[in-house]
């Protein structure tokens, strides 16, 4: 019996966004000792679901998208749960409160979220302390980067790297969130010659960290190929996809029209078309799936359409926290890793 799914009616009669802080309440608990959330939830790590990406090694393929731990407070007990690893943020350099409310609704019949919280997060350098009083336990960080609001596309360029370079000793790998449709001109970044100068500019940093950019879900597909084109050499993979500002057909939920951010099942057939084209462009070029998840069978597909590691988001919401050791059940299970490699 899943209690969850009996609970979920009184969950979802909450605020989305105040569930969300009860939800983080309770992981922060177990954050120094996720070993317990371990035994509550009866996971474990299986062998035959390693994978490894430019010299990291994941547990799990299976993930935390940005936008769960904006604040880095309960990544371990996230991966507690299963993951393999988690996105912390989106953060930007300095704190920032992002959108007025109301800004999350919950589109049940339609299995989707709309979001415009608009990057609210507490700044690098309260997450960085974060991240460094306390090591990650068993799970992979990668750091979800993104612009301040209100600057112009110089400042946007000039702040990711300065971000970047303040930060990354504290990720396992760095994600550009170029795309959010929830602050106005972020997804400017995804135009190749602002790609360029950002990629270009942490390049010259060194920095030991793979550098992922993360592109969104409304994006012109020969627009894409082409700019992988032209960063391929600067980047070490790409995350596919952002939440969509502009697809709103065949939605049915009462708040179908709301602005922002659509992330959950709507996506899912454009996020694997899409990395099925990137993978067949570049088949060596990693690519971390992210786009409505619910069920073993979605991961499945997301990794035989050549992605590497699957990152879940409003699907965790609606199914759980069982969820991601159900996946890694089911992938070990049929070994679905050892047959990709």
């Amino acid at each position: 019996m899943d209690l969850y799914k009996l609970a979920r009616p009184l969950i979802f009669s909450i605020d989305p966004e105040k569930d969300h802080h009860l939800v983080a309440n309770g992981l922060k608990i177990f954050n120094k000792n996720p070993k317990i959330l371990r035994k509550m939830f009866y996971t474990k790590k299986r062998p035959n679901l390693s994978v490894t990406i430019k010299n990291l090694t994941f547990d799990s393929p299976i993930g935390i998208a940005a936008g769960f731990d904006k604040k880095a407070e309960f990544y371990n007990s996230l991966g507690a749960l299963g993951a393999g690893f988690v996105e912390v943020g989106s953060v930007t350099k300095k704190a920032q409160a992002g959108n007025k409310k109301k800004r999350v609704f919950r589109l049940p019949e339609d299995k989707a979220i709309i979001n415009r919280m608009g990057l609210n997060n507490d700044g690098i350098k309260i997450t960085k302390d974060r991240l460094k009083n306390q090591p990650a336990n068993d799970v992979k960080i990668g750091l979800s980067i993104a612009p301040s609001h209100g600057l112009n596309d110089t400042g946007k360029v000039l702040e990711m790297i300065e971000s970047v370079k303040e930060i990354h000793d504290q990720a396992d790998y760095i994600a550009l969130n170029i795309s959010c449709p929830n602050q106005k001109g972020v997804a400017t970044l995804q135009h190749v010659e602002l790609l360029t100068q950002i990629l270009t500019g942490i390049k010259e940093l060194n920095i030991d960290e793979p550098v992922f950019c993360k592109f969104g879900n409304d994006i012109d597909t020969n627009e894409l190929i082409a700019t992988l084109h032209s960063v391929e050499n600067l980047l070490d993979g790409v995350i596919l996809t952002n939440t969509s500002g502009m697809k709103r057909d065949n939605l049915v939920s009462i708040d179908k029209k709301e602005n922002g951010g659509l992330s959950g099942k709507p996506l899912f057939e454009t996020s694997i078309a899409m990395t099925k084209l990137v993978h067949e462009q570049f088949p060596h070029m990693p690519i971390i799936y992210s786009g409505g998840v619910f069920t073993p069978e979605d991961a499945k597909t997301a990794l035989k359409s050549g992605a590497s590691l699957v990152e879940v988001y409003t699907g965790f919401i609606y199914n759980g926290p069982t969820m991601i050791e159900r996946i890694n059940r089911s992938l070990s299970e049929e070994q679905m890793i050892k047959e990709l490699k």
